[in-house]
């Protein structure tokens, strides 16, 4: 499977575009920045767009879901079974359930905390995921909105996330930090929020943060 990156939207958004190395079938990781130039690379390399995979419905992530459901409107939305923000047709997705690119395999995991219906998506046999809002490049997602738990934060991130392979890249749903992709080893060695031996400590970690942000 291969990845085009593109950045923009509401708040250094990353939308991504992945492809079937075989067979040309395409989807899009988040509809969040402006699609004229995703159409362009569609259409330059001659991929053909299937599906949008929605890692959670905050607006910024799904901002340009119509702009793509009207250029394409046959196109298939993928999201949680249970989405908040779904005003367009929709295929819901159980935790562990796989959807098909092509040739190749995503899995969805549900990784509620920053929101209820965030899911990440993992590739496991080219060994990278899709996390939205749930890992960044240097730390987790916010619990500050409606809808987000501190707790399944916590448990999304160490007993799903940080359970995969250590070489796993990550592919986080905003540019915020010095890369943007990072191995989840690499994010173990260089942030505090991903070496808690509990619940209080990843609390602690969350509420420095949020102070001195």
């Amino acid at each position: 499977m291969k990845i085009k990156v593109f950045q923009g939207g509401f708040d250094k958004n990353l939308s991504y575009l992945i492809w079937c190395n075989k067979t040309n079938i395409a989807a899009i990781i988040d509809p969040a920045v402006e699609i004229n130039p995703i159409i362009e690379y569609i259409t330059s390399h001659n991929l053909i767009l299937s599906k949008i995979l929605i890692t959670h419905t905050h607006h910024d992530h799904i901002a340009y879901i119509h702009d793509f459901i009207n250029l394409y409107p046959n196109i298939s939305n993928y999201c949680y079974n249970s989405p908040v923000n779904a005003d367009f047709n929709y295929t819901g997705l159980s935790h562990n359930q796989v959807t098909a690119i092509g040739n190749d395999i995503l899995i969805a995991i549900h990784t509620p905390g920053h929101f209820i219906d965030s899911m990440c998506f993992w590739n496991k046999k080219d060994n990278f995921i899709f996390t939205g809002d749930t890992m960044f490049v240097g730390r987790t997602g916010r619990t500050v909105s409606n809808l987000s738990d501190i707790k399944d934060l916590y448990q999304s991130t160490y007993k799903k996330l940080l359970t995969l392979s250590k070489n796993t890249i990550i592919y986080p749903g905003h540019h915020y930090g010095y890369t943007q992709s990072i191995s989840i080893k690499d994010n173990i060695l260089t942030s505090k929020f991903f070496t808690c031996k509990s619940f209080e400590e990843f609390c602690t970690v969350m509420k420095k943060f949020e102070k001195n942000r």
